[in-house]
């Protein structure tokens, strides 16, 4: 039971040091800034505009920043026809947010009851995004999802897998899985794919697992897993995997393939 309790101890101590992290400021009537608590990979705080139209509507924008600083940095997002824009644009359709002309990472919606969804899918945007400055074509993620897909295709008596599958949260937020393993009867593995580990990404992948305990609690009889499938674990993202193990989140490297296989294949 000791152990049952340190676990939900921890996950209670993340999760409100999650909400003193985060700020809501009323700059007007009509916009709030929200300082989260996760940062870019310049270190920079990551923060988004809510935005009350004029049509009843509302959208939440990281004001054409991302983008900004990305390029001020010397890396060119949206060169037309180029790779890194037509990844960008996957990523943004993923989470149906939008690119205006003046390159702002954006979602509208129609409730405010919609604002927190519209909050997560853009501020996983902004994170994805953020993320292609770290390489090039072999290491971006929608290159190592395609890697990871024609890998278990090719392999596909080995695993059993669904795609497109999503979960909702205690917190009515929706998140999308990448890949759903079934190696054995009444055994689920979820699988997040990620290039690298960082805190950021460290924490929104705590945050979706706290989050979804109550849709695993429902599926009483299933063992369910989170699985976070990384391209290659180096020195820099070893202690953030520790730290993900110790919240009983698996950790694989997709370069292993003796460790993706023992997780994954059908038993």
């Amino acid at each position: 039971m000791s152990n049952e309790f340190d676990s939900i101890k921890i996950a209670n101590e993340w999760l409100q040091s999650l909400k003193d992290q985060s700020r809501f400021i009323p700059l007007d009537g009509k916009n709030i800034r929200f300082n989260t608590p996760f940062v870019d990979p310049f270190g920079d705080q990551i923060s988004l505009l809510i935005i009350s139209n004029y049509n009843s509507t509302y959208t939440v924008s990281d004001q054409g920043y991302t983008i900004w600083n990305i390029e001020s940095r010397g890396t060119n997002l949206t060169k037309k026809d180029s790779t890194r824009l037509r990844l960008l644009k996957n990523i943004l359709s993923m989470n149906q947010a939008d690119l205006n002309n003046t390159f702002d990472i954006n979602k509208t919606v129609s409730s405010r009851e919609d604002i927190a969804q519209a909050i997560n899918d853009v501020l996983d945007s902004v994170i994805k995004v953020s993320d292609l400055t770290y390489g090039n074509r072999n290491n971006t993620r929608s290159i190592f999802k395609d890697d990871v897909l024609d890998y278990i295709t090719q392999n596909k008596n080995k695993f059993s897998f669904d795609l497109g599958f999503s979960v909702k949260g205690k917190s009515n937020l929706r998140y999308d899985l990448d890949f759903v393993f079934r190696p054995k009867l009444k055994v689920t593995k979820w699988a997040k794919l990620y290039t690298s580990l960082n805190k950021t990404t460290a924490e929104v992948i705590m945050g979706i697992w706290l989050d979804t305990e109550n849709y695993r609690n429902q599926n009483i009889g299933n063992d369910t897993s989170f699985n976070i499938i990384v391209q290659n674990l180096d020195s820099k993202s070893e202690k953030f995997k520790d730290s993900l193990i110790q919240h009983n989140i698996n950790v694989v490297s997709f370069n292993n393939k003796e460790d993706f296989k023992n997780n994954f294949e059908i038993a």
